[in-house]
């Protein structure tokens, strides 16, 4: 058998096995959100309504009697058969937006979701730039230092540089062993 041929077989199972695993894990999510309990439903319901009396709570997490009596008006409603979007707008219709827990995609609220989402992409941008200017940066200083073919100007300058950072290294070291006596080396004071 040709290694071709074996490299697509094992492609082709690899495949039909990750085929396999999306389809019983679509099919045990889709049973599971049908077969949703009542206590579950009212739950969810609940759990998307903010509690008019405490703060910072939804009426699931709430042990007020408000919210008791809330929960049982959903209750009442979903086993009248009302889907859970009708019974969070009859909330919304007799409390206001204000008791929805998560703000709706209009008006002035759209603000609450587009400003983080907006600097998160910024923030992103400006790092991509910033690490694309000094990759531009970096990639030149390591072009200078190696020779090319037939550009003796490039290794006259860097015979230079040399020359020059070793006159400063002897100028450093001559100016450290004059205000310390540990930088001073036998030998540099003749130079």
């Amino acid at each position: 058998m040709k290694p071709k041929t074996t490299r697509r077989r094992a492609q082709y199972l690899v495949l039909a096995v990750l085929l396999a695993i999306v389809a019983i894990w679509s099919a045990m999510f889709i049973r599971t959100s049908t077969q949703k309990t009542l206590d579950q439903r009212v739950q969810e319901v609940a759990s998307q309504l903010k509690c008019p009396i405490c703060q910072n709570e939804s009426v699931a997490d709430s042990p007020s009697s408000l919210a008791q009596q809330m929960r049982m008006v959903i209750r009442q409603q979903l086993q009248e058969g009302k889907s859970e979007q009708e019974v969070v707008q009859y909330f919304e219709r007799s409390y206001g937006d204000k008791i929805i827990n998560t703000p709706p995609w209009q008006g002035f609220y759209l603000l609450i979701w587009l400003v983080p989402i907006t600097l998160l992409l910024g923030g992103i941008v400006l790092v991509w730039l910033t690490l694309r200017d000094w990759s531009s940066q970096a990639a030149p200083a390591f072009s200078a230092t190696e020779p090319t073919n037939g550009a003796e100007e490039d290794t006259t300058s860097s015979v230079l540089d040399e020359d020059e950072f070793a006159a400063y290294r002897m100028q450093l070291e001559r100016e450290l062993a004059e205000e310390d006596p540990l930088f001073a080396r036998p030998g540099l004071e003749g130079r």
